[in-house]
């Protein structure tokens, strides 16, 4: 096999690879942003399958000759290039669920600091967010390249051939229990993150409530804007070590989520 030189079986092969990453790629954090280009992402897909293939082809982990078998009917065809779709996108839903957990327990943070009423809209989240979640979002992106992320994400696309075959993908029960259970985890780590900077303001606000008994002369109600965002970005200065641990903690959990994905959809 030479490149540019491909045989009938082994361009549907390579085309059937190449659907899996570009959807992959399509889906993933940072590199599956909004604000990325779409060529750039297709040429991406297409590099990274031209790098991969002959490696894939070499190892076993795929065979051309039997596109003789599945490449020959259009319902073939169809059936491989589905399950290639839902291969890529249940591997970038699965990476992108951590980097949504520390995007929920940013924008909670923002919400207990009263910025709320200060959002913009993101188009890497392509929602309504706060200063404070583009702040920890930035935070987060460069613990995870730090982390050789992006490294962990190109090597579980290469190795989920080795879990889940050309045109094996399959919606199993198990792979549904273990996507609610990875989105109940979202919300818990959200919570996490934003527990430092809730429970602070909690007793901020408690705080506020005695002196409101205690004064009625004051005006709590524009006091308490101030002081809490005040008190909030102090809290989250302070707790900017400890937020990139958990963050690294969280994020490094990725590749065994992928993977995790990868056997369930398996059945093991």
């Amino acid at each position: 096999m030479e490149v540019f030189d491909f045989n009938q079986e082994e361009l549907l092969t390579f085309f059937a690879v190449l659907v899996r990453f570009s959807v992959l790629f399509a889906v993933l954090p940072i590199v599956g942003d909004r604000s990325v280009p779409g060529p750039l992402k297709v040429l991406l897909a297409l590099c990274v399958t031209f790098a991969l293939f002959p490696a894939l082809v070499h190892q076993g982990q795929i065979h051309p000759a039997e596109a003789a078998k599945w490449g020959s009917q259009v319902g073939s065809i169809v059936t491989t290039i589905g399950s290639e779709v839902l291969v890529g996108l249940a591997l970038g839903y699965t990476a992108r669920l951590l980097f949504d957990a520390i995007h929920l327990g940013s924008n909670l943070a923002g919400n207990f600091m009263g910025f709320g009423m200060a959002s913009t809209f993101d188009p890497h989240a392509e929602s309504q967010t706060h200063v404070v979640a583009e702040i920890q979002m930035t935070i987060a992106t460069l613990a995870f390249l730090a982390l050789d992320g992006h490294h962990l994400m190109l090597k579980a696309a290469l190795e989920s051939y080795k879990i889940v075959g050309l045109g094996q993908g399959a919606m199993t029960q198990l792979m549904s229990q273990r996507l609610m259970f990875f989105t109940g985890q979202v919300i818990r780590f959200g919570i996490q993150l934003a527990a430092p900077i809730a429970i602070s303001l909690f007793a901020v606000n408690v705080a506020f409530g005695v002196f409101s008994k205690a004064l009625p002369q004051m005006n709590v109600m524009v006091l308490s804007m101030s002081v809490t965002a005040l008190i909030g970005l102090l809290v989250m200065l302070m707790s900017v070590p400890e937020f990139q641990t958990v963050t690294s903690n969280i994020l490094g959990r990725m590749e065994d989520w992928m993977q995790g994905t990868l056997l369930a959809m398996a059945s093991r």
